[in-house]
């Protein structure tokens, strides 16, 4: 665990989704917070749509059905139990969420991503944010998909600021 509290400003993430993550940590459910907002953190600046965050749902279903619940989403909408399989992704866009939930990703265990993320605090919320190296090694792999080339230009942003 980095705890890397300086580059906390970087994190701009609209309460909404601030809410979500509360809502994660209450039930205890681990989480890193991955694509544009990690890559905005790490020093590229870029538009960010939504907010990406990859959980460790094993066992976690119905806490992460009733995270999403307190958070405005409607987990009605969602096959819970299949959060529980890898390379999973639910959506969650309403009028205060506009997040994506990973089950895992490409390139990286959530295991090790977690274990080397750099802790901030953002609005009193404390989160983690992967790792640079780790950033890029999920955004090569998710980028040799096709319509994916927006993950191999921030490999190239992130790469240059070395």
């Amino acid at each position: 665990m980095v705890e890397f509290r300086a580059m906390a400003n970087k994190l701009r993430i609209p309460e909404g989704d601030l809410n979500l993550l509360r809502a994660l940590q209450r039930y205890e459910i681990p989480f890193v917070i991955i694509g544009g907002h990690a890559v905005r953190f790490h020093g590229v600046e870029r538009g960010v749509d939504d907010l990406d965050v990859v959980v460790d749902s094993k066992g976690r279903t119905e806490a992460l059905s009733a995270a999403i619940s307190e958070a405005g989403g409607d987990p009605s909408k969602y096959d819970i139990a299949e959060l529980e399989k890898p390379y999973k992704r639910m959506f969650i866009k309403d009028l205060r969420v506009r997040s994506d939930i990973f089950t895992s990703i490409k390139g990286i265990e959530f295991a090790e991503a977690y274990k080397s993320a750099h802790v901030v605090e953002v609005e009193g919320v404390t989160v983690r944010v992967i790792s640079k190296e780790h950033l890029i090694r999920n955004k090569r792999a998710a980028g040799k998909e096709a319509g994916r080339e927006k993950d191999l230009q921030d490999v190239e942003r992130l790469e240059a600021l070395e």
